[in-house]
């Protein structure tokens, strides 16, 4: 499984934090369709980046803007949280950088009305490039619309 130009990286650790990242997003959508869940890493692409974590849920959001706030709220470490395009399929969407030991981590968010999604670049020093933009292209490998919903849901 690829992501883009990405492959999946097998790493215990990683997963464990994709798969807690899932179950924050799980408990903010209502109507959960589990079936369209997301929790994998992802190697870099250059040697720069170390690896991204996506994780995804689908269900209904009530209050996109709130559940935004929520997720980085949950996450103190993350700061400088600040509002980025959320590309063609909607609704909100964030960064904020932090640091987890040894890692620089930049972690964007977005929320629509049918989901939520949190991917974090991991790598080894900050990188000073607009991650809001490569949320958008991760977003859309991840996310699609669902059949018989208006193009805007």
């Amino acid at each position: 499984m690829r992501l883009g130009s990405r492959s999946r990286f097998d790493d215990r650790t990683l997963t464990g934090v994709a798969i807690r990242n899932y179950s924050v997003l799980d408990r903010l959508v209502d109507d959960r369709r589990h079936e369209r869940a997301v929790a994998s890493v992802y190697n870099g692409e250059t040697d720069a980046d170390y690896a991204v974590l996506v994780s995804a849920a689908a269900g209904t959001v009530r209050d996109e803007e709130a559940a935004l706030n929520t997720i980085f709220g949950l996450y103190p470490s993350v700061g400088e949280v600040r509002a980025v395009d959320a590309g063609p399929l909607g609704g909100v969407a964030a960064c904020g950088d932090g640091r987890d030991g040894q890692y620089h981590v930049t972690m964007c968010a977005w929320v629509d009305r049918i989901s939520a999604g949190i991917v974090a670049f991991v790598s080894p020093k900050k990188r000073l490039v607009d991650r809001g933009k490569e949320l958008v292209g991760i977003r859309s490998e991840v996310e699609f619309p669902i059949p018989g919903l208006p193009a805007d849901q």
